[in-house]
């Protein structure tokens, strides 16, 4: 018997709760045309079953957010604001995902046109709390799509999350989803303490990999896509124009500390961004990528001074899995004002797309809500969706994976499962105008 196949039953209140499972679910876009050949068919992989054991639940809580990457800290944040016992897991020891501990710097998508064809900033609420609080440390820099210092974004991320009152777990993995029938329960952990359990009315997938909603036996696509690695450089005020024999090299972008830059990675296309091995793979190749490249830098006259400042915590997974949801959010929807009745917010643009054949400018894209069905999957009771996972075409893509989108699908999956709490119904049955309520009062901007 597979171990995927094997149910374990956890005693719990309300009776029995099974280990959720959502393999052979799943609708996979296209093979990987790298040189890499990912781990053996399954028919042909040894298996071992792991014996039943009794697992102790350390929480039984309202809110449990797993995932503490922009959406996770959003959704926390909204949830405990919105009075709700907010739980939120996190396997690193930093919130911030890939916009700290990634040192993805720039909070992307911040500005947009709004309906009167004014360029203007259109993401507020939680997100916009942030930045305001990394300018006012002199920690964030540019006013349309700010770039932030990683460290600051940590310390003030830690900061609100503790204001709200949300209890933390770093240092944790969530494991598998805990359901009953198709209400999910809670999420089993893994940690130094072991293997423990924490149950909840509501539970919020802010992985980005959609790790919950694969558990729960959702339905999704998992999109390849290029990862890179993301690296800091130091000493880049120190460059000598004058040195002879000097010529310009790329140095990457400035942040809000003098002399450090940024740099980002494309990295290979059509990568599977959760296959363990293929992750292992390119962590390897991209380090040394990054250490050779910057040994170069130092042998070009006037840089001799150029430092590695760190390489990013985190991979740069840029997408995986793409939730199946109640609404697939479209780039048709994004680019003509398309609104909607149970709207959570609305994100802008940070790249020129192609739209009906023609190139359309950063500056002149419009600003785009995002419906609460996206965040909405199909079959599992009191599961929402937020982040870079939520539901949308993949043409959607460049706009729907950045930090701010994140934030904004966060903020809206934290305050809905407040209301449903509230409102002692599913996250399916809430009151649409309650939340709107909830979202204006945090600051959320509707257009």
């Amino acid at each position: 018997m597979k171990r995927r196949d094997f149910v374990t039953r956890l005693a719990a209140a309300g009776g029995a709760i099974t280990l959720g499972f959502g393999c052979g679910r799943k609708i996979t876009s296209e093979s990987n045309p790298e040189e890499y050949e990912s781990s053996k068919k399954s028919s042909e992989r040894k298996t071992i079953t792991e014996p039943a054991r009794e697992i102790e639940v350390i929480g039984e809580t309202d809110v449990l957010v797993i995932g503490g990457g922009p959406a996770g800290v959003a959704a926390a944040i909204a949830a405990a604001r919105g009075g709700a016992e907010t739980y939120l897991v996190e396997r690193y020891n930093h919130l911030g995902g890939l916009w700290t501990g990634g040192l993805v710097l720039p909070y992307l998508s911040t500005h947009a046109r709004d309906t009167k064809n004014q360029f203007r900033q259109v993401i507020h609420g939680l997100g916009n709390e942030m930045a305001q609080r990394l300018f006012n440390l002199g920690m964030a820099i540019h006013e349309v799509n700010p770039v932030i210092d990683p460290e600051a974004g940590k310390y003030v991320l830690d900061e609100m999350i503790v204001e709200a009152g949300v209890k933390m777990l770093y240092h944790s993995w969530g494991v598998n989803a805990i359901m009953d029938g198709n209400t999910i329960k809670g999420v089993f952990i893994e940690s130094k303490s072991g293997r423990q359990a924490v149950l909840a009315k509501v539970v919020i997938d802010c992985t980005g990999d959609g790790d919950v909603l694969h558990w729960a036996g959702e339905n999704y696509e998992n999109m390849y896509y290029h990862i890179g690695l993301v690296h800091r450089l130091g000493n880049v005020n120190q460059i000598n124009k004058n040195a002879s024999g000097y010529k310009k090299v790329p140095v990457g972008d400035p942040t809000p500390i003098p002399g450090v830059n940024w740099v980002n990675m494309h990295g290979p296309n059509d990568q599977d961004g959760i296959d363990m091995l293929n992750l292992s793979r390119l962590q390897l190749k991209h380090r040394k990528q990054i250490w050779e490249s910057v040994e170069e830098i130092k042998k070009v006259p006037g840089h001799e001074k150029i430092f590695l400042l760190d390489t990013a915590s985190q991979m740069g997974v840029r997408m995986s899995r793409i939730l199946d949801g109640e609404y697939r959010l479209t780039i048709e929807d994004s680019m003509t004002y398309k609104t909607f009745d149970d709207a959570i917010g609305i994100s802008g643009a940070w790249t020129n797309i192609l739209y009906n054949g023609k190139v359309v400018n950063m500056n002149e894209r419009p600003m785009w809500q995002i419906p609460y069905r996206s965040l909405l999957p199909k079959k599992t009771e009191n599961l929402l969706v937020a982040g870079r996972c939520f539901c949308f075409e993949k043409e959607l893509v460049e706009d729907t994976r950045i930090i701010g989108t994140c934030l904004v699908t966060g903020h809206g999956a934290g305050a809905a499962a407040a209301r449903a709490v509230a409102e002692r119904v599913t996250v399916r049955d809430i009151d649409r105008n309650k939340l709107r309520e909830l979202l204006l009062k945090q600051k959320v901007w509707f257009g």
